[in-house]
């Protein structure tokens, strides 16, 4: 029956079969799809979209299994951790990269060129799945949203058909694919915008967890007024091997603007791609941090293929759930407020190049926003958050990225506000009538 697929099926009992519903997030436990198919390109996508409709399946999809938060028992779960087309081309600057590709790949290819990606802080999290959520990279405040660097996707929709979405085909789509996964199909390919960052000036500062109150407070008076070429982000960690504060800073280098302009961009976005030098030298920005004393200090000038080295995200699979919210305003006794069953309360400096809206509107709602406040909590734990949207400091509104366990499907509709919601919906319903894809 699948012997004209290019990729693997699988089916469950059969050999390969955990290792492919594998995700990075146990919380659930092991999934049980129907079959699996493991795509190699997309007319294997298009394939097993067709098989799905025709058994009457629902469809899901799976790259690196960060994202993957919905139930997929008795699915078509289409992986495609295969599909790892990825080409740089240094004279536009842009990437075209397939939809299993990991953003440490991304990072490499573009590192040859003096570029960069839009990426996050985790280097094994896949480029597609991360932009379709929106997408908050660690040069954020100096380059916006992943979302925004968007040029065009391919997309296989419920008919099966293979589209090309951008600013001139499937306008709608464009709009809601880039920041706002709306589930009418599956993504086989994006082009994206790289910027010229080489190099970057950033590490942690780590200081003792006791201290997390004093530190906040000193982070915040500190990254109040802050050049767009400076990025942080503060966290207080209670791990099984650490407890501490860590401050983290990526300082984007300034390079000179490119020869030439990408020509779909305004002069004004076009600059923005190069980060304007600030009138403080990386240093002379992290100095009154430094003068608190800090027990490890990693912040240095690095190649970009060292950015992992900003958060020190984990490697390995775990069981745990991510609860995001997006403020206008923090208080500096947060950390006190924060319940200790917390493994991370992590507060991000948003603003800068996140707050300024694209050339070509999207479904990002959250511009206004100064800060992100992420929380973890592993399995067997259940803290009650610190805040939550009602909250006075809130702007009402949910990061879509930071969203991760079981309960995070029900929280989507509250990363947007309700008129994008009701647009989402309606697209959802227009593109994929059957409801064919979780």
């Amino acid at each position: 029956m699948f012997s004209h697929f290019n990729g693997p099926v699988l089916v469950p009992g059969g050999p390969g079969y955990d290792d492919e519903t594998a995700r990075f997030n146990t919380v659930a436990g092991p999934v049980r799809p129907a079959v699996v198919v493991g795509a190699r390109d997309a007319d294997d996508v298009r394939k097993a979209i067709d098989h799905a409709r025709s058994a009457g399946l629902r469809v899901a999809v799976q790259a690196t299994g960060h994202g993957l938060s919905a139930s997929v028992d008795g699915t078509l779960l289409i992986n495609t951790r295969r599909m790892t087309g990825l080409s740089v081309d240094p004279a536009t600057r842009t990437a075209r990269v397939g939809a299993g590709v990991r953003w440490g790949q991304v990072i490499d290819a573009a590192a040859g060129h003096g570029l960069a990606p839009p990426n996050g802080s985790s280097p094994l999290v896949g480029a597609v799945g991360y932009t379709l959520g929106g997408g908050l990279p660690v040069l954020g405040r100096t380059f916006g949203w992943a979302a925004d660097r968007v040029r065009s996707l391919e997309l296989v929709t419920a008919d099966g058909t293979l589209r090309t979405v951008s600013p001139y085909q499937n306008q709608d789509l464009f709009w809601a694919l880039r920041g706002g996964r709306p589930g009418v199909g599956v993504v086989t390919a994006m082009e994206l915008e790289l910027a010229a960052v080489p190099r970057f000036h950033g590490g942690m500062l780590r200081f003792p967890a006791e201290r997390a109150s004093e530190l906040l407070a000193a982070w915040l008076r500190w990254s109040r007024d802050l050049p767009d070429t400076m990025n942080t982000s503060i966290a207080l960690l209670r791990l099984p091997n650490a407890r501490l504060t860590a401050v983290r800073l990526a300082h984007a280098t300034p390079c000179p603007p490119p020869a030439r302009s990408l020509s779909h961009l305004t002069r004004s976005n076009s600059a923005s791609l190069s980060p304007a030098p600030s009138y403080l030298t990386p240093e002379e920005l992290i100095a009154p941090l430094r003068a608190l004393n800090p027990a490890e200090d990693t912040v240095r000038d690095r190649p970009y293929p060292e950015i992992a080295a900003v958060h020190e995200d984990p490697t390995e699979p775990a069981a745990y759930r991510e609860l995001s919210l997006m403020l206008h305003t923090l208080d500096a006794d947060l950390f006190d407020r924060a319940d200790p069953g917390f493994a991370m309360v992590e507060i991000r400096r948003l603003g800068g190049a996140l707050a300024a809206a694209p050339d070509v509107p999207n479904a990002i709602d959250h511009r206004t926003a100064a800060y992100s406040l992420t929380t973890i909590a592993f399995a067997g734990t259940n803290p009650k958050p610190p805040l939550d949207l009602a909250d006075p400091s809130s702007t009402g509104l949910r990061f879509r990225n930071f969203l991760a366990g079981p309960q995070a499907p029900a929280l989507a509709a509250e990363a947007y506000t309700p008129s994008t919601w009701t647009r989402l919906t309606s697209l959802k319903t227009t593109h994929d009538p059957h409801n064919l894809f979780l």
